[in-house]
């Protein structure tokens, strides 16, 4: 018997020797995968020339394979069954059942604000699930996402456009914080009372607050920056037993407020809202569980749910 390649055989030909394995007639094989009798006829006195084997022989019960016809026949059932599943889709997300890890980045104040609902959520639907919070890295942040290996951004990001896909969560706007009976602001928010008094800075509050530093600059509005911290979950007690002024998100300012003796004013400037949005690569477009990962965000913090969207024309 000579040495046959699979360069040598047909989807055709593969198709007629699984039916005929299950069937036990030509006749029976060559409707089931849509031939005609002559043509199954000549599909498989063709695999028989190329394999040097009779393959199939009539016998008293159909036709019946020869041992290579057998083991040839369950290789290529297998390697069909792989295809058929290849071509399926992409298999369904059950939350309920799911036994696995996400990955998402999240800033400090993302995780203050969405975390407490997220966990709860995730304890009643999916159970099994666990949630990694990654830190932003402060260059490409895209690579894992491309790769995978992080499943979502959540939070306010501007470098993540070509490829990408995004969903608007909420516009979020920064306030200031002080402790509940600052004298200083005994009258309300003043530009004089907020350049004179001491302030704290969070230094990894990401994107959003660069642009807040910018438009402060730009209006001349100056700053006497007394603390820096590398995040926001410390300055709360700091705040309410201090003179010191922060600003910060309002949701998470609020959050705050909830827990220590806290005031919260508008800023004596003009700076523009920013929206919080959840980003993901095209990659995981159409990939169940990312599907419902972001779904999770939207439907729990989405101010108006709306469809993921090109972030720029790809």
């Amino acid at each position: 018997m000579h040495e046959m390649h699979v360069r040598d055989l047909h989807i055709g030909q593969l198709l007629l020797l699984e039916a005929l394995a299950r069937t036990g007639t030509l006749t029976a094989a060559a409707e089931h995968v849509g031939m005609t009798q002559p043509a199954a006829s000549h599909a498989l006195a063709r695999l028989r020339r190329e394999t040097e084997d009779p393959l199939f022989v009539r016998t008293s019960s159909g036709m019946r394979p020869t041992p290579y016809g057998e083991r040839l026949s369950q290789a290529v059932s297998g390697a069909l069954g792989l295809l058929r599943g290849g071509l399926e889709g992409n298999p369904g997300f059950e939350p309920a059942a799911a036994r696995r890890t996400f990955n998402v980045y999240m800033s400090d104040v993302g995780q203050m604000v969405f975390l407490p609902g997220l966990l709860a959520r995730l304890k009643s639907e999916a159970p099994g699930v666990t949630l990694r919070v990654r830190p932003v890295p402060s260059s490409s942040p895209h690579l894992l996402l491309e790769s995978g290996e992080v499943d979502l951004a959540v939070g306010y990001f501007t470098s993540l456009r070509t490829s990408f896909y995004q969903a608007r969560l909420f516009r979020e706007r920064y306030v200031c914080v002080v402790r509940k009976d600052h004298p200083a602001f005994a009258g309300g928010m003043t530009l004089e009372a907020f350049r004179s008094v001491p302030q704290a800075l969070a230094d990894s509050s990401g994107m959003a607050h660069e642009v807040l530093e910018k438009r402060l600059l730009t209006q001349k509005v100056p700053r006497d920056v007394k603390l820096y911290v590398p995040q926001f979950m410390v300055l709360p007690l700091v705040i309410a037993s201090s003179d010191l002024l922060v600003i910060m998100p309002n949701r998470l300012a609020e959050q705050f407020a909830r827990l220590v003796r806290l005031r919260l004013m508008e800023l004596p400037a003009k700076v523009p809202p920013y929206e919080i949005k959840v980003y993901w690569h095209e990659r995981f477009r159409d990939d169940p569980a990312n599907r419902w990962l972001r779904g999770l965000f939207t439907s729990l913090f989405a101010e108006r749910q709306r469809a993921g969207m090109p972030a720029s024309a790809r």
